[in-house]
C-alpha cells in the first residue's frame, strides 16, 4: 500500500483537516468475555462503565496504580457478546497483568487478539461519511470512538475535530480489502511517521511519552475520563485528593518551538528566564499547525510537562538541551493545555 513518507507529513496533516486519513494501528486489542467484564472494569478504572451498557458504546477510562499513576489509557467497546479493550501499543501484557491481579471470583476471560487481527484507524472531519460510504468487508468490526482530538480549556476551535473510527479486521485479507474500500471512498493512506506527527499536532498524549507511571490522569489532562461521582477504584483516593485540594504539580502542555531544528528536542528541559527548570519536552515533530482560520503552516510543535504555576498559555520558556546546556536562543511557547476528552467531569443521570 502506498503511504506518505516522513517528508510528506505536512501534506498528511492537511488531508486530516480537510477530509480523512487512514493508517494501520498497533494498539493492543484484548477480547473480554464473561458476565463480570464490565462491572470489574468499572470497579478498577477511573470512568463510569455501565455494568450492562449498550452494544456499540465506547468508554474511555484510565487504569491507575494504587498511587494514582497511569497504568494505561484504554477504550472499552461493547461488542454485544463480548467487550473489546483497546490498549496503548505494546501494553497488552501490562493490562492483562493488572486485570489478573484484581480478578478474584469474577467471571472474566481475557484473550490477546492483537497478533491475530489487523486494525486500521480512520480520522478527520469526513471520517464518518467515508466510513458509511465504503463497503465494509465481512469479518470487520467498526468502532467509533468519542471525540478525542486533544481539545483544551482555552480554545476549542481546533480544525478537524470529529470522532475517530477504528476498524478491527479478522485477518490480513479483510484488512487489505477494507483499506482499498476506504481509499476509494476518499480516505488518504498515511504512514507511521505522518500518523505520529498528526498525533502531536492534535495534542494527543501517548504511552511512553506523555502517559505512564511517572504521571497521573489529572496531570495528563484526562479529567474527561474520570468520574468523580462513582465509588472506589484503584488509585481513587489519591486522584480525588489531588483534585479536591488542587495539588496537581504539573500539567501537560502543547508547545511551539523557535530557534531550533526538530532533532534532539524530546527530553530537553524547559527553563524560565532565571534558568530554573520548570518542565520537560516529551514529543516533537515538524508539521502543519492549524491556525484560527483552519489553515496550516509548517512549524515545529510538541508536547511536554510544565509545573502548574508556569503552565500559562502564551508563556515562553527557554529550551535547554543536554548537549548544549548554555543554549539560550531556542525557545518553546505554550500554546494549549490539552484536555483529551474535554475539561468537564463526566456526569451521569441519576
Amino acid at each position: 500500500m502506498t503511504a506518505y513518507t516522513a517528508a510528506d507529513t505536512t501534506a498528511a496533516g492537511r488531508a486530516a483537516r480537510a477530509g480523512a486519513v487512514l493508517y494501520p494501528s498497533d494498539a493492543g486489542r484484548l477480547k473480554l468475555t464473561g458476565t463480570d467484564a464490565r462491572d470489574l472494569l468499572n470497579r478498577l478504572s477511573t470512568n463510569y462503565i455501565d455494568p450492562v451498557g449498550i452494544p456499540g458504546s465506547v468508554v474511555p477510562t484510565v487504569l491507575t496504580s494504587d498511587r494514582g499513576r497511569i497504568v494505561d489509557l484504554v477504550q472499552l467497546a461493547h461488542c454485544g457478546d463480548h467487550q473489546l479493550l483497546l490498549t496503548s501499543p505494546g501494553r497488552q501484557d501490562g493490562v492483562i497483568a493488572f486485570l489478573d491481579k484484581y480478578t478474584i471470583m469474577e467471571d472474566l476471560e481475557v484473550a490477546d487478539i492483537t497478533p491475530d487481527t489487523a486494525m486500521l484507524t480512520l480520522t478527520g472531519p469526513a471520517a464518518g461519511a467515508i466510513g458509511q460510504q465504503a463497503a465494509i468487508p465481512a469479518g470487520v468490526t467498526a468502532i467509533a470512538l468519542p471525540d478525542d482530538d486533544g481539545g483544551d480549556s482555552d480554545d476549542d476551535a481546533d480544525g478537524g475535530r470529529a470522532p475517530t473510527c477504528h476498524f478491527i479486521a479478522a485477518d490480513a485479507d479483510a484488512a487489505d480489502a477494507l483499506a482499498a474500500a476506504l481509499r476509494r471512498a476518499g480516505a488518504v493512506l498515511i504512514g507511521a511517521a505522518a500518523a505520529e506527527t498528526l498525533r502531536i499536532i492534535r495534542r494527543q498524549p501517548a504511552y511512553g511519552a506523555e502517559l505512564g507511571d511517572a504521571y497521573n490522569p489529572l496531570e495528563a489532562g484526562l479529567i474527561g475520563a474520570i468520574d468523580f461521582h462513582k465509588g472506589c477504584y484503584i488509585g481513587q483516593e489519591v486522584i480525588a485528593r489531588l483534585d479536591t485540594y488542587q495539588k496537581v504539580q504539573k500539567r501537560l502542555v502543547a508547545l511551539r518551538f523557535d530557534g531550533i531544528s526538530a532533532g534532539n528536542i524530546p527530553g530537553a528541559r524547559l527553563v524560565d528566564d532565571a534558568g530554573a527548570p520548570v518542565g520537560i519536552v516529551t514529543s516533537a515533530a515538524i508539521g502543519a499547525e492549524p491556525d484560527a482560520a483552519g489553515a496550516g503552516a509548517s512549524a515545529i510543535v510538541g508536547l511536554g510537562y510544565v509545573r502548574t504555576a508556569a503552565a500559562q498559555i502564551g508563556a515562553r520558556l527557554r529550551l535547554q538541551l543536554a548537549a548544549d546546556v548554555g543554549a539560550g536562543a531556542a525557545t518553546a511557547q505554550i500554546t494549549h493545555r490539552p484536555l483529551l476528552f474535554g475539561g468537564e467531569k463526566p456526569a451521569r443521570n441519576a
